[in-house]
């Protein structure tokens, strides 16, 4: 089996599966006709560092470390730039997401980050200053001191709003494609990792943004609802600043802004795939919550909304679409691209159902600046086994159904000595592997929380 001439990654931040199958099927005609699509993917993490470390790495966000405490990819650690760079392959990466770049050291083992507010032009830069500093509070805090430093960093934020305020995935894409281009032209192979915002918070439905809501009072809400969902509102009150209602209209605004790039999404990819020797991948690293379980936005916690995700593979040596409805979690992503380049033959593989590549989800709380309420000031780690959703939260386990259609099954508190791991009847390895993984959760959440509390 030859390995690929280049391995290209394409992520949709925050799409959730069912905002990619709302309209029946994902719209994606090429990915559909050739790809290997998986319908029961997780990813591991429920924010973009943690989701995007674990298919970086293979591991969960316990393991690699990259929580919502510790924020940052250790150096040693080898990720999947660091790995293919080894393997021949330039590394590179167009990003419309921050988290992704040099600030949590995400970037880590790339030879290029380019990222996509500097390649960009904005097409309203005053209403985006606006727009920004009203909805994120560092920002207003950076422009209230009149230091040039200061201000020199507050522009930068503001670019990087670039991508919340419109469409970049044409332009994103198409330097992707360049620069796969230029380097093959040279005889070097890339491995090519795009991040595209268009489906990430405030979900774009135009080449710029744009309101749901039609009439003033309406869109005045809008703007209120937008306004606490980024801000996380409910971690610090219990004033119920968001309906179920208002978080339904985020949930249509998630699945126009997937169906404004879908058709530039499946063009790229075919144009990179077909007749040639590229792998092809494409997915989201995590959902977003629109009200299960009581959670809005990501950050925090473990639900089939924020965790269950789309996964496309196109194989480089040939077209075999199928659909696989095993549950699986998609950091083994990592593993199945390194088997493709010739690299890790024994590791946990996508393809396969096996008894070590179940789904485990993992979050660990949000500061939110201080001000998050105790309630909600726990870690939590789940997995799936067929049908059924285990978490444990702060000592206890809970249990739900996975969801088929609607409103997704609750968790709720199982009995008080009852531990699934013990009770289920699970292979010896399976049993084996969940006792280690969640032994190794435990210590790790109770060193970060001792940190915390210091």
């Amino acid at each position: 089996m030859g390995k690929p001439k280049n391995v290209i990654l394409i992520v949709a931040d925050s799409l959730r599966y069912d905002a990619a199958y709302a309209d029946g099927t994902p719209g994606v005609p090429y990915l559909e006709q050739n790809a290997v699509q998986f319908n029961n993917a997780r990813s591991s993490g429920c924010w973009t560092l943690p989701a995007t470390t674990s298919m970086f790495t293979g591991l969960l966000p316990h393991q690699h470390g990259a929580t919502s405490q510790t924020r940052w990819v250790k150096n040693e650690m080898p990720t999947l730039p660091d790995i293919l760079k080894e393997a021949g392959y330039k590394p590179m990466q167009i990003t419309a997401n921050p988290v992704t770049t040099d600030i949590f050291n995400v970037s880590k083992g790339f030879d290029d980050t380019i990222k996509t507010w500097d390649i960009v032009e904005s097409k309203h830069p005053m209403v985006l200053r606006l727009a920004i500093s009203i909805n994120r509070p560092r920002i207003r805090r950076m422009l209230l001191k009149p230091k040039d430093l200061v201000f020199e960093k507050a522009s930068e934020d503001l670019r990087q709003g670039i991508g919340w305020a419109q469409n970049c995935s044409r332009e994103a894409l198409g330097n992707a494609k360049q620069l796969i281009q230029e380097n093959n032209a040279k005889g070097q192979g890339v491995f090519m990792f795009v991040n595209l915002m268009e489906t990430h918070y405030p979900y774009h439905m135009a080449d710029t943004f744009s309101l749901l809501s039609k009439g003033l009072l309406n869109k005045i809400h809008e703007w209120k609802i937008l306004f606490h969902f980024l801000s996380q509102s409910f971690l610090k009150n219990d004033k119920g600043i968001l309906t179920q209602d208002d978080l339904n209209i985020l949930r249509e605004k998630q699945r126009l802004s997937w169906k404004l790039i879908r058709q530039t999404v499946d063009d790229f990819c075919r144009e990179m795939h077909q007749g040639q020797d590229n792998l092809v991948i494409f997915c989201a690293d995590h959902g977003d919550n629109f009200g299960e379980q009581g959670w809005q936005y990501h950050f925090s916690n473990v639900t089939d909304g924020g965790n269950r995700v789309p996964v496309f593979w196109l194989d480089h040596e040939s077209a075999s679409p199928k659909t696989l409805t095993h549950n699986v979690s998609s950091r083994f992503m990592q593993h199945d691209i390194l088997k493709a380049v010739g690299l890790g033959q024994n590791m946990n593989t996508m393809m396969e159902e096996r008894e070590d590549n179940l789904p485990m989800l993992e979050s660990f709380w949000y500061d939110n600046e201080g001000h998050t309420m105790e309630k909600y000031k726990y870690n939590q780690a789940a997995f799936i086994e067929g049908d059924k959703r285990f978490v444990f939260r702060a000592g206890k386990w809970m249990y739900a159904p996975v969801g088929s259609s609607g409103p997704e099954p609750t968790f709720e508190y199982v009995e008080k000595n009852f531990n699934p791991i013990e009770e289920l009847q699970l292979p010896a390895q399976r049993k084996k592997y969940l006792a280690e993984t969640f032994r190794e959760f435990t210590t790790f959440s109770n060193q970060v929380m001792s940190k915390v509390k210091a």
